[in-house]
């Protein structure tokens, strides 16, 4: 069921009438759909005409107990109807054709949009903070732990000072228990935008004042309000799953920026990992 037909669904379904301030509340989230799940209450009382407790008592009437809890069952639901629908739009529209030229084209596309809309200033202050930190920490769940993991991995290969953190547990509680203002958060998340991640950005910037870089797919995206320096790439693809190609092409700038800018520091780290891989004949 898309989320305008769930909305009146509700409405006629529920114990008590929806108030006439409501119902503007209601309208504006109708023709407002996929915006609506990233505003605040506040936002969304102020664009309808009402007041942000009306807002959440409309969330509330339609039987959730939060205002939270609608966005997020909202915001499922979207992302879910647009994920089957772009599968079915990329059968429809391959038909016969190459499928691996098709592929390779569409990322070719991904890759040159993402070169153009970075922004150079930003880029380099980007790099700047991670040569700079004490500690960085890269943050990936779910399918943007691929993403995470390389950057890290090469990052703490050539700095000595990086982890990765693709999921819940120790890791990424000492992260978030031992991050200071001098610690760097590179955050990697595209729509859903696991909340683990959006909530652990959230803490890590206003609680610890850790300086936080990320990489994710749009404005909409709920780590930017929390982020020191952003960068948006695409991630266009004719498959269910987003394409992380433009993604891993701009980790591979930060590893080559990072690498030219730390010489010496990398040389003594890479030689040191080099002695100890051959001590304990790791490589065949």
């Amino acid at each position: 069921m898309s989320v305008k037909n769930l909305i009146i669904s509700k409405i006629q379904s529920s114990n008590k009438p929806i108030t006439k301030s409501q119902k503007l509340v209601a309208d504006f989230m109708i023709k407002n759909v996929e915006k609506s799940t990233y505003m605040t209450a506040n936002q969304i009382g102020t664009e309808a005409g009402v007041s942000e407790t009306t807002v959440i008592r409309f969330a509330l009437s339609l039987g959730y107990k939060s205002f939270s809890d609608l966005q997020e069952d909202f915001r499922e639901r979207i992302i879910t109807d647009q994920t089957v629908k772009r599968f079915q739009q990329a059968n429809k529209e391959m038909g016969e054709k190459d499928t691996i030229a098709s592929s390779f084209h569409l990322d070719s596309e991904n890759l040159n949009k993402t070169y153009e809309q970075i922004n150079r200033e930003s880029f380099g202050k980007a790099v700047d903070l991670i040569c700079q930190a004490n500690k960085t920490c890269v943050i990936g769940f779910r399918s943007s732990s691929t993403d995470a993991n390389y950057l890290g991995f090469s990052l703490h290969a050539m700095l000595g000072n990086v982890s990765t953190i693709t999921s819940t547990g120790m890791e990424f509680e000492d992260c978030l228990r031992n991050s200071d203002e001098e610690t760097v958060i590179i955050a990697i998340s595209f729509s859903r935008y696991t909340a683990f991640v959006v909530e652990a950005i959230q803490y890590l910037k206003k609680e610890k004042n850790c300086k936080v870089i990320t990489i994710t797919d749009g404005i909409h995206s709920p780590l930017i309000a929390f982020s020191d320096e952003v960068f948006i790439v695409e991630v266009r693809s004719f498959t269910p799953i987003n394409s992380h190609v433009a993604s891993i092409a701009l980790c591979n700038s930060f590893i080559s920026s990072i690498g030219q800018k730390q010489t010496h520091r990398i040389e003594n780290n890479l030689n040191s990992l080099e002695d100890y891989l051959r001590k304990i004949n790791i490589f065949y």
